[in-house]
């Protein structure tokens, strides 16, 4: 039996095609609805992300401004950014000029010999410097204390005391000390 042209256009206009545009219509709501919700969680995965991070940035914010932090990075920095050799060499003098010659001298300041324990297990860049004192114990123990205090990257990586045999009663007590320090520089950018 032959559909009619009548029934043929009802048959497509009125059921097939209204089908199709239905199904069209929820395919692309269901597409459209997995979409934004992709979106959503994204978004809501990056606010997540930006709330941890304002809240650490605010802890560190605190911790910087607690005990002046701030200023001492700052200072730290600084101090990085000059030469190492020239740093240490002025607060050497500067720290020496506060005692007499007879109590504490500088003997020998150079580059230490042999590999360090510590640099080279990092990426970081540093200098080895051994220095050579002769004096007193108490004096040698504020110089190292200040260089410390002044130069922030530095680190202590051997200490060798010896006593001087005394040739008078002036050198008597004497000790002969030496140091070899790991300085750390800034990296180059």
């Amino acid at each position: 039996m032959k559909a009619s042209p009548h029934r043929q256009a009802i048959v497509i206009f009125g059921i097939i095609i209204p089908i199709v545009f239905i199904g069209a219509l929820l395919g692309g709501t269901f597409y459209g609805k997995s979409k934004i919700a992709h979106i959503h969680n994204d978004k809501v995965a990056k606010l997540e992300r930006y709330e941890a991070a304002k809240v650490q940035a605010n802890q560190l914010e605190a911790t910087m401004s607690a005990d002046n932090r701030r200023e001492k990075m700052e200072y730290w920095n600084s101090k990085l950014e000059q030469d190492f050799i020239q740093s240490v060499t002025s607060n050497l003098n500067t720290i020496l000029a506060k005692f007499e010659p007879d109590v504490l001298t500088r003997t020998e300041m150079g580059q230490a010999p042999g590999a360090s324990n510590i640099g080279p297990k990092t990426e970081n860049p540093h200098v080895r410097i051994q220095l050579s004192f002769e004096g007193g114990y108490k004096p040698m123990q504020l110089l190292l204390a200040e260089l410390e205090a002044e130069m922030p990257q530095l680190i202590l990586e051997s200490l060798s005391i010896q006593p001087i045999p005394s040739k008078s009663e002036r050198d008597l007590g004497k000790l002969r000390f030496g140091v070899v320090y790991l300085g750390w520089e800034k990296p180059k950018a």
